[in-house]
């Protein structure tokens, strides 16, 4: 699934990372490099890379921050917001195969489920981070 997943992306011009800004950007609206890189949990220098990509191959715009001269604000193009659309019905579309048959009871157990494996595995994380 996930080699199909790169390959479908690929053939659109992005890798899953790329992918990754755009979904982020398209859920935000717009973000500094700064805000990107938190949300990434990454370096801004890794943004700077990223978005450097990102602009050349057409899906985002470096805008001028109107408070401050030293950084810019990154926004979707209008091919950025199409990708991004596509990408959200797509995913919506996976989510009725996978799921379209359960009941609302049966969905939020599902959720339920899950929000509590996150948890675990959050508290884990910190557990282990502690050591």
């Amino acid at each position: 699934m996930s080699a199909d997943m790169e390959r479908g992306l690929a053939e659109r011009g992005l890798t899953l990372t790329r992918a990754q800004v755009l979904w982020i950007l398209g859920e935000a609206g717009k973000l500094t490099q700064r805000e990107l890189a938190a949300e990434l949990k990454v370096t801004p220098r890794n943004v700077t890379t990223l978005i450097d990509a990102l602009e050349e191959t057409g899906f985002v715009l470096r805008t001028a921050h109107p408070t401050d001269r030293r950084a810019a604000v990154i926004v979707l193009t209008p091919n950025g917001q199409e990708s991004f659309a596509r990408m959200q019905s797509e995913t919506t579309e996976f989510a009725k195969q996978l799921f379209g048959k359960l009941s609302e009871a049966e969905l939020n157990m599902f959720q339920g489920i899950l929000h509590g494996v996150a948890a675990k595995l959050t508290e884990i994380a910190n557990e282990s981070g502690k050591r």
